[in-house]
């Protein structure tokens, strides 16, 4: 029985419940209510499922392209180096690794002092274990972290020998 006028009955995607819609309304995937739709959205409820709802592929790179067009004038060259004074003067209070227009710079020192840029898994150590010491001299490039944690495992022992 058709209680509005002009809407048709569809069945919920979830749970299979009629519910009636305007035509304009149906989609791909239709719902009774916000429940249905976050159980139809959950990996655990709906394993074989979820997936359908929404497709993430690529979405960061639609992000890129939509505020360059809606905002082309907000991380211009000349924003993002004035971003980056502005952190720059901010107190060294930090504890991660500082940046170089979006890049961790100790990797781009030691890509300067090596005359390349580094591979992939190459790891840049900070010998006085200083993150903000960016020296060439301070740096030190391994070939992969496994090579890096053999360094630490035989160079914190020979502290700790040396501590008692």
């Amino acid at each position: 029985m058709n209680f509005a006028k002009g809407k048709i009955a569809v069945k919920c995607d979830f749970c299979g419940a009629e519910i009636w819609k305007y035509p304009s309304k149906i989609t791909k995937h239709n719902f009774c209510g916000r429940a249905c739709l976050a159980s139809f959205s959950s990996k655990t409820k709906n394993p074989s499922g979820y997936t359908t709802l929404k497709n993430y592929a690529g979405m960061s790179q639609n992000m890129k392209r939509l505020n360059a067009a809606l905002n082309p004038n907000r991380m211009t060259p000349a924003v993002r180096l004035k971003i980056r004074k502005a952190h720059l003067l901010t107190p060294a209070k930090r504890k991660s690794y500082p940046k170089f227009f979006g890049r961790h710079l100790h990797r781009t020192v030691a890509e300067l002092s090596l005359g390349r840029e580094l591979k992939r898994g190459e790891v840049v150590h900070h010998i006085d274990g200083n993150k903000q010491n960016n020296d060439r001299e301070n740096l030190m490039v391994f070939s992969s972290q496994a090579e890096h944690a053999a360094w630490h495992a035989e160079h914190d022992k020979k502290k700790e020998g040396d501590a008692t």
